[in-house]
């Protein structure tokens, strides 16, 4: 019997306090949250009528949940209660590791200590974080397969001996197949070994019930509760094959969903290399040794060679195109350079268009590139046929697809990005040229050159792909908002003016206005003088930075400013300093907080990397340095096409995209500085733009309540 839609709804609130006061109680030292439940019941509310059904529209409920709410308590009760009415799976989806490890490590066994029948967990990872055992057989029978970088050059081959000694421990079970449980050295020699869906021939392999992948895939068919990452999730909107259930099939959680946007623009761009032809020779290679092992007429009729002459006339038309161009910038960069490092230069195409000649060659290119790609598809699907029959040959197929897997990948790499190349769309592609000079020198052969393409905007990407496919879904961050609305991300994920979408803010238990300070502190140089004004911040952090008694944190917002203002330290106070790039990031950390447990000042001093994900609560981090708001790349290629595009329509890209990039970016960053209900922290940016602009008033005004002053030149200060 189906209860009226006011008893379900009332049965449901019941079922949530009733789970959410098991948690309390399996917990010690848990207390119970306002903002927490507020999170838990909205979120049921929005999703408690989620179709799952193909079709049935995506129910979405987006949540800025402050610093110290608990959301991740909050949706994992919700989801799972509303999971196991529906009889559906959920599917928790993070942007990094440490939030996955937290989920699996925390969250999910305080979850299941808390219910009678415990949920059913697994963690998947991508396939390519999963060792291939086909792969790792062939390395250690020295077939290992030649690699290249991204800009051509050559990858030297590890010695035999290393794979040998992983193999002994992957056989001896001391070691998993997990990439995340190498060490740094064999981490080397994983280009090597992942897994591909490209070089893999799934069940049909001999390897098959002994693969990490598919143990971890079959592991995730029978969870209730799937952890994986942003990166998987998208993915699996290109394969057929996925570990992951149907977004009709499941309630989809996306936590640190501020970063979704521009994760799925990274699996819709595309890059190839006009210059490296490697890939290719050991394409034709594979296919014709592959042919003559399996016995197939393989015919490629001279498909690489023609692919290669194309490439040929489409390098030779970009030279002759933008070649002079591209040369002149490389020339001024060797001899400016001083680090040793390759000069390099980059050339954008305006509003997506190509200069008039490069079509023509872009689409000759395709045609052959496509016609090797169907000869390669053709074989591919043959050899499947070919396996199911006689299951002698598993092996046999199992080698040389894992051998033609990595350059037929390089293929179709081509083949899309030539695809978005030619592609006439509203708005137009980011489409790009990356010019890099190997080894330094200018001489002839060295001269790398890389095509790229990308949509410029992540909300099409989206809703063409994603939302579509969806019944329930969470968005979850700290840091959705900008400038105090919505409105940024909705449109950034393609969520505005969508029905079912429901967007709301949990507000932080802390009390900013006790607990913490904002000081905007006035400069003589205009922070667009970026010389003069670093120099001038690195004066006045020689004497702010004394205040510090345990633990500070200095953002810089690129390179130039970090070393700049590090150099002029004196050396007693650089000696308290840990710096990025200095050490890995763990060791940095490590160091920092033994340093402040020991009651030393510690200083740690770093870019974007250190101002989002960081938790360095109490004395850890009871100061945080700006030198300058965190505006984003300006020489980001995508950012450029996509405010030229709209300027070009007669809107402000400043005000629709960098201004609310930087709230976002500013929040986070001031959010390293309470951690919890007990902190106290001094927040200090040194930008006068917050004070004295418009923009910089919104972004003022977007911050959390925190007490806001203004330090003048004199010293002096105010409130603001």
């Amino acid at each position: 019997m189906t209860l009226p839609a006011s008893d379900a709804h009332a049965e449901l609130h019941d079922q949530l306090e009733a789970l959410y006061q098991a948690l309390l109680e399996s917990s010690p030292g848990s207390v119970a949250r306002a903002g927490q439940r507020e999170m838990l019941h909205a979120i049921a509310a929005q999703l408690a009528d989620a179709r799952f059904e193909p079709d049935g529209g995506a129910r979405v409920c987006v949540v800025e949940a402050g610093t110290g709410v608990g959301k991740t308590r909050a949706y994992l009760a919700a989801a799972i209660t509303l999971a196991r009415r529906a009889g559906v799976k959920v599917v928790v989806s993070t942007s990094t590791i440490a939030l996955q490890e937290q989920v699996m490590g925390k969250d999910l066994p305080e979850l299941s200590e808390a219910m009678e029948v415990p949920p059913v967990v697994a963690l998947l990872k991508g396939r390519g974080r999963y060792l291939c055992p086909v792969k790792l057989e062939t390395a250690c029978n020295g077939e290992q397969t030649p690699m290249t970088l991204d800009d051509g050059s050559a990858v030297q081959t590890p010695p035999l001996e290393r794979f040998i000694a992983l193999k002994k421990r992957w056989d001896g079970g001391t070691w998993g197949g997990d990439r995340d449980s190498l060490g740094p050295e064999d981490l080397q020699l994983w280009g090597h070994l992942a897994a591909d869906r490209h070089a893999c021939t799934s069940r049909h392999c001999p390897q098959f019930h002994h693969c990490p992948y598919f143990d971890a895939k079959r592991a995730a068919s029978k969870a209730d509760i799937l952890v994986a990452n942003h990166d998987l999730v998208l993915a699996s909107l290109r394969s057929d094959a996925s570990a992951l259930p149907h977004g009709e099939r499941a309630i989809y959680i996306f936590d640190e969903g501020h970063h979704l946007p521009a994760t799925a623009l990274s699996h819709f761009d595309c890059e190839a290399s006009l210059t490296d032809r490697r890939w290719l020779q050991r394409l034709d290679k594979a296919l014709d040794q592959a042919g003559r092992v399996l016995r197939y007429p393989l015919n490629l009729e001279g498909c690489t060679s023609l692919l290669n002459q194309a490439l040929d006339d489409l390098l030779r038309g970009v030279m002759q195109g933008v070649g002079n161009e591209a040369l002149g910038h490389l020339h001024e960069a060797a001899e400016a350079n001083q680090a040793g490092q390759n000069p390099s230069t980059r050339i954008r195409f305006p509003h997506g268009l190509l200069p008039e000649e490069l079509p023509p060659l872009w689409q000759a290119m395709r045609e052959q590139a496509q016609r090797l790609h169907d000869r390669a598809s053709e074989f591919s699907a043959w050899m499947k046929e070919a396996r199911q029959d006689d299951e002698t040959l598993a092996p046999l197929i199992a080698q040389q697809v894992s051998e033609i897997g990595g350059p037929f990948k390089r293929l179709t790499d081509l083949l899309e990005t030539a695809s978005l190349m030619l592609e006439d769309s509203e708005p137009p592609a980011a489409k790009w040229l990356d010019f890099t000079v190997a080894g330094g020198g200018m001489n002839a052969g060295s001269l790398r050159v890389v095509a790229h393409a990308c949509p410029l905007f992540a909300s099409g990407v989206l809703r063409r792909h994603l939302w579509p496919r969806m019944s329930a879904v969470v968005i979850t961050s700290a840091t959705l908002k900008a400038l105090g609305k919505f409105d940024y991300f909705l449109k950034d994920s393609g969520l505005a003016g969508v029905d079912g979408v429901r967007a709301l803010e949990v507000e932080s238990p802390f009390d900013y206005a006790r607990q913490g300070q904002f000081t905007v502190v006035q400069t003589k140089a205009s922070p667009k003088a970026a010389t003069e004004h670093t120099a001038e911040v690195a004066r006045l952090l020689q004497k702010d930075l004394l205040q510090v008694e345990h633990g500070g944190l200095v953002l810089c917002s690129s390179w130039v400013q970090l070393r700049a203002i590090t150099a002029a330290l004196p050396a007693s106070l650089l000696r308290q300093c840990r710096v990025q790039g200095e050490l890995a990031r763990e060791t940095l950390l490590r160091e920092h907080r033994a340093a402040v447990d020991r009651g030393e000042r510690s200083i740690l001093i770093g870019l974007q990397s250190f101002g989002e994900g960081l938790d360095l609560p109490g004395r850890q981090c009871e100061w945080v340095f700006m030198p300058k708001l965190p505006f984003m790349t300006p020489d980001d290629p995508v950012q450029e096409a996509r405010a030229e595009w709209l300027d070009g329509k007669g809107r402000s890209s400043f005000t629709e995209l960098v201004v609310p990039a930087t709230g976002v970016r500013l929040n986070q960053w001031t959010g390293r500085g309470i951690r919890s209900e007990t902190d106290h922290a001094h927040i200090v940016c040194y930008d006068p733009r917050l004070a004295m602009t418009p923009f910089g008033k919104q972004l003022l005004a977007g911050l959390p309540g925190f007490a806001k002053r203004l330090r003048r030149l004199d010293g002096s200060e105010a409130n603001l």
